[in-house]
């Protein structure tokens, strides 16, 4: 198997003395990557080392790939996972280790040749039990680095916390750090059992328990795979975000035991402006809100969205926080709505499934008029209010419509800053059936109701 083996690494003996970092691996099914990413560890700068690679059952070549390196260099072990799943394997290297500091390393990434070399100067000059730095994101088309999306690794930290500075509560991930073993063990920290986000409530934790150091250095390469062999591509399944906003929630109980409005605050800001956005919008959606597989992720968001301070709600888009509003009242449907702002099908699609009625009522009941009601109705379009769905559903429905839109007049069409025009089409799309194709494409000509004429429809809105 030596020619699977870059001729660096052939036939290394391990340290005589303890390692000054033990590196876990945990593996399943990554063949295709695993060379690379061992070569780029035992090639480290910083030669004082372990790996400890962890299978969790692949069933492709990767223990053998790995049980070849293991031999032509000691400091590799391959040891099976006793249990299942990524956070077991991580939690028994760390069982395993013997080293002063934990890295970690996931088996289709890199890590930069100097990356333990100035973790571990770092950590050894101030005495910090945990050293983070900067990262490499290696798509397809592009590399980025962390700081460019997060700017918070402009230069070299020395002992701050996340009072300090909250927004490293953005950064959760284990593999771009090295943590003191002796303060890991001492403050019981472990991977949740988990198959979704088991690192984020560790490093939770670990902002928790002690002060940190920050170097402007790349020290770790991820790589952003597309695909169905990626967890990435399964994020938004139900089984997967319901596992999600469990370590979510468990990161928040967490932070609220620091008893630090602040960082409470700057925890919330982050989740909400990104990780409940980005996993939270596909709950939200048409066909998600009618399947119970969903519910039990829905509670979890809710409860989340329960405990956000007034203060973080008012930092993001009002887009985000209507959507929150609602979606923490139990009213997924409009919260879908108002989150498919913006996306011009979407939006098409949800009011379709819902009615524009439903929305002006949800809007009435939960949030202000504002903006985002008359976007919604702006950008609709006004076709998929009404036309064809009343074509469908016949005039029974539209009569309903009819009664429940008729407030939209006189002073809170105002409020709302729709035009006289505006509120005739969608009177008229309530109110006519069949003809609502024909008067919205007359609309959409140029053709422009009189204030008589208008004012007659609302009339008629208001008296049905």
């Amino acid at each position: 198997m030596n020619d699977q083996l870059p001729s660096a690494v052939l036939a290394v003996e391990a340290p005589t003395t303890a390692p000054a970092v033990s590196v876990i691996v945990p593996t399943r099914d990554v063949e295709d990557w695993i060379s690379e990413t061992l070569w780029s560890i035992l090639n480290q700068t910083l030669a004082e080392l372990e790996v400890i690679v962890v299978d969790d059952g692949s069933t492709d070549r990767t223990r053998e790939i790995v049980s070849a390196f293991a031999e032509a260099d000691s400091r590799v072990r391959l040891v099976p996972n006793t249990a299942r799943g990524g956070a077991a394997a991580r939690n028994l290297g760390v069982a395993l280790a013997a080293g002063e500091y934990l890295a970690f390393a996931d088996g289709d990434d890199i890590v930069p040749a100097d990356a333990y070399a100035r973790l571990v100067a770092q950590a050894r000059s101030t005495g910090a039990e945990m050293v983070i730095g900067n990262h490499l994101v290696l798509e397809p088309q592009r590399t980025t680095t962390r700081n460019q999306s997060l700017p918070i690794y402009g230069g070299t930290r020395v002992g701050i916390t996340i009072a300090d500075e909250p927004r490293f509560l953005r950064d959760r991930v284990c593999w771009n750090r090295i943590v003191r073993r002796p303060a890991w063990n001492a403050h019981g920290i472990a991977f949740a059992e988990s198959r979704r986000s088991n690192d984020i409530h560790a490093m939770v934790r670990c902002y928790c328990a002690f002060s940190f150091d920050v170097i402007e250095s790349p020290v770790y390469a991820y790589r952003r795979r597309v695909g169905a062999t990626s967890m990435t591509a399964a994020k938004l399944q139900p089984d997967s975000l319901e596992q999600h906003f469990t370590q979510e929630l468990a990161c928040m109980h967490a932070i609220r035991e620091l008893d630090d409005a602040t960082v409470l605050e700057g925890y919330y800001r982050g989740i909400l402006e990104h990780d409940i956005w980005a996993h939270g919008r596909a709950i939200m959606a048409a066909g998600a809100r009618e399947d119970a597989r969903f519910d039990a992720a829905r509670g979890l968001v809710a409860e989340l969205l329960a405990g956000a301070p007034e203060r973080a709600l008012a930092a993001v888009s009002e887009t985000k926080a209507t959507a929150y509003r609602f979606a923490a009242a139990g009213d997924w449907r409009v919260a879908g709505v108002v989150a498919a702002l913006g996306d011009a099908p979407r939006l098409r699609t949800e009011l379709e499934a819902v009615g524009l009625a439903a929305v002006v009522d949800g809007f009435r009941a939960v949030a202000a008029p504002s903006e985002l009601l008359v976007r919604i109705i702006r950008e609709g379009p006004l076709e998929s209010l009404g036309s064809e769905r009343v074509a469908t559903v016949g005039d029974a429905e539209a009569l309903a419509a009819s009664r429940q839109l008729r407030d939209i007049r006189g002073s809170e069409a105002s409020a709302l800053g729709l035009t006289l025009q505006e509120r005739s089409r969608i009177a008229i799309v309530a109110l006519s059936g069949r003809r609502a194709r024909r008067n919205l494409s007359l609309a959409d000509r140029g053709y422009r109701f009189s204030r008589r004429s208008a004012g007659s429809v609302l009339r008629l809105v208001g008296r049905r």
